[in-house]
Parts: C-alpha cells; sequence; structure tokens
C-alpha cells in the first residue's frame, strides 16, 4: 500500500525540516517545494493527497498558492492545511475564504499538524478546533476565532 503524499510548500526552511520530518516519520511520502510556481509543477506532475503550504509562497504571479490551487488547476478536493506566521484576523479569514480546510498559526506542536493531516485525510470532519487560532471552512458559524463574520 503506498504511503499518503504530502506536498508541503512553505517558505521557512525551518518548517520544512521540521513539519516535513516528522511527517516522514510518521509514514508519509513528503514533498517540499519553497515557491509557489514550484508547488504548481508538483501538484501538475504528480498526484498528492493533501497540501500543506504558508498563506504566502512566493511566486511569479506574487498571489497565494491557496488562491490559485481552488480556483485554477482542478484541486478544489485538495484537503488544504495553512500553516503560517500570519496570524491576524484578516490572515485568518483570508484563509478560510480562499478555501483552507484547517488554519493553524505557528508555532504549531508537530503533533498538532498530524493530528490534522490525519483527520483530513480519513476525511474526518475540521469542524472541532484543532488548536486555538484554527479555521475550518464547513460551517462559518462555527468559526472560533471570527464569529459573526458573515451574519450567521
Amino acid at each position: 500500500m503506498p504511503k499518503p503524499r504530502v506536498l508541503l510548500a512553505h517558505d521557512d526552511a525551518d518548517c520544512r525540516k521540521i513539519y516535513g520530518s516528522m511527517l516522514e516519520i510518521a509514514g508519509y511520502d513528503v514533498v517540499m517545494s519553497d515557491h509557489g510556481d514550484r508547488a504548481l509543477g508538483l501538484l501538475s506532475s504528480a498526484a498528492f493527497d493533501i497540501l500543506i503550504t504558508d498563506l504566502y509562497l512566493r511566486s511569479v504571479e506574487d498571489e497565494c498558492l491557496l488562491r490559485r490551487v481552488r480556483r485554477r488547476g482542478g484541486w478544489s478536493h485538495l484537503p488544504v492545511v495553512v500553516l503560517t506566521g500570519w496570524t491576524t484576523d484578516p490572515h485568518r479569514a483570508l484563509a478560510r475564504d480562499e478555501g483552507a480546510d484547517v488554519y493553524l498559526p505557528l508555532p504549531v506542536g508537530p503533533r498538532q499538524l498530524l493530528a490534522a493531516v490525519n483527520r483530513l485525510l480519513a476525511g474526518g470532519s475540521t469542524r472541532a478546533p484543532i488548536s486555538p487560532g484554527t479555521a475550518s471552512r464547513e460551517d462559518p458559524r462555527d468559526h472560533p476565532i471570527l464569529p459573526g463574520v458573515l451574519g450567521l
């Protein structure tokens, strides 16, 4: 049985090293990228089970990778975890609005990330908060950070 494939797209080398190693130890096949355009190329050339990305990642088009994945390229089905140091309410809202399944503000314990990945790959709900500040795109009324933003 093949290992689940993870694309870890983050511009911080320490994040790639720490979280990439942890995911590999947990049994995942991890491919890493530090650039948005390279990440899109990887997504286009191979099948991945999940994307873990920073909210902002360098790219030629200077557009967030999450937006490009959700709006172009046919990856609307791909589970996405945003792992980022951008932690203000507008950044959380951006991640939610652009289609993140899970939003994890750094610093994140490796076990928290692993729990989120395992839950998404098992097809489980992301409604239950994984960590403080976690956003789920399933139902904005359940959003722990931005209650009432949509007037619901």
